[in-house]
């Protein structure tokens, strides 16, 4: 495979802004608790809003890292996060791509014949993916929104 031709999406500014938002959110609901009950402290709540908020902060985390790449071989969703756990994207060869399902004409969902999925939403130039997907795998079954447009 040739690295001259890979094309890079990742995730849009305004879903990492409310990836951060609800990080931010939860941390004040977290201290709001501690404000209103100064003296009259319950575990129970206080584990969970602090769970809340470490949940939320992964989140983000793992939102600042997805990235969904585009080659002549086929395309890829990984995570920088994840990687440093273990978890690789596998490529998903244009060939293999069986049925390319748009919902809402936000998101797509693309099925290969061995059953995996990669999902493709709130990406940075969703316009031109769609437009490369469709295009790199015409033998693909074409359904939800996009199959509205075809008629």
């Amino acid at each position: 495979m040739t690295d001259d031709k890979i094309l890079i999406f990742e995730r849009t500014p305004v879903q990492r802004i409310f990836s951060c938002a609800a990080a931010f959110a939860s941390a004040a609901l977290f201290f709001t608790y501690l404000s209103y009950h100064p003296y009259d402290y319950e575990v129970l709540p206080i584990v969970g809003l602090v769970l809340l908020f470490l949940a939320t902060v992964a989140a983000m985390i793992l939102q600042y890292g997805d990235h969904i790449y585009f080659s002549e071989l086929g395309v890829k969703y990984e995570n920088r996060m994840l990687k440093v756990f273990g978890k690789h994207g596998h490529w998903m060869r244009w060939e293999d791509i069986v049925e390319i399902r748009e919902v809402r004409k936000r998101v797509l969902i693309l099925l290969s014949r061995d059953g995996r999925r990669v999902l493709v939403d709130a990406i940075l130039g969703y316009a031109i993916a769609r437009a490369e997907i469709v295009r790199r795998a015409p033998q693909a079954i074409l359904s939800g929104t996009l199959a509205e447009n075809q008629s």
